[in-house]
């Protein structure tokens, strides 16, 4: 009879994907991560197969949701695009939630591996191409409402926007003294993609 786990592979999962994110790829050890998940190096290996197998296992809890609401969810709960793309570039200056590390895993994997692993490549740029598509959907539902400047061009926008979410993800992680310059950033995003100020100012008013 095959012995039952001691152990939750999904809350060990949950635990690796907080390790690596918080300290990377490299500057995890195996040691690290049998003291972080409560297990026997055995079992680590005997579930997830090697550290790399993990790492990627975690990246991919990671942008499935693993560290809260997924992008397209932010954006179908804003009540126009407009908010929805507001809403999207402020999740870079959300604090943590209870026991996550600060800024963004899928950041700082691409900080750390570049182009040297094609599999975690592959990951993010998925990803990429997926924030593309969730700022796309979200400006063209503010044109529809008339809320988007006529000279904005939808796909170049969303690439942006894209790049930008990254930017501010990265200086998110320099701590509560940037939340202002953040601000700033996404008020000023907000001006060149409005139609109108009024746009831009509902954005910034909080739903009643």
């Amino acid at each position: 009879m095959a012995r039952t786990k001691e152990f939750d592979p999904a809350v060990a999962l949950d635990a690796a994907m907080r390790l690596f994110w918080r300290n990377g790829y490299a500057r995890t050890s195996t040691e690290d991560l049998v003291k972080e998940l409560g297990i026997a190096r055995a079992s680590l290996y005997g579930t997830f197969g090697s550290k790399r197998v993990l790492y990627l296992a975690a990246l991919d809890r990671y942008l499935s949701g693993g560290a809260g609401d997924a992008p397209e969810v932010v954006s179908e709960r804003a009540k126009s695009g407009f908010d929805a793309v507001r809403a999207l570039l402020e999740s870079a200056a959300a604090l943590p939630g209870q026991g996550m590390p600060p800024g963004c895993f899928s950041v700082n994997a691409t900080v750390e591996h570049g182009d040297g692993d094609a599999d975690v490549v592959d990951k993010l740029e998925r990803n990429r191409q997926r924030m593309e598509r969730v700022f796309g959907s979200a400006l063209k539902r503010a044109r529809a409402e008339g809320d988007l400047a006529a000279g904005v061009d939808v796909d170049r926008t969303a690439t942006l926007l894209a790049t930008v979410l990254n930017g501010l993800q990265v200086l998110s992680r320099a701590g509560a003294d940037q939340l202002p310059r953040i601000a700033e950033t996404i008020d000023a995003m907000m001006s060149m993609l409005g139609a109108h100020g009024g746009a831009a100012q509902r954005s910034r008013e909080p739903a009643k």
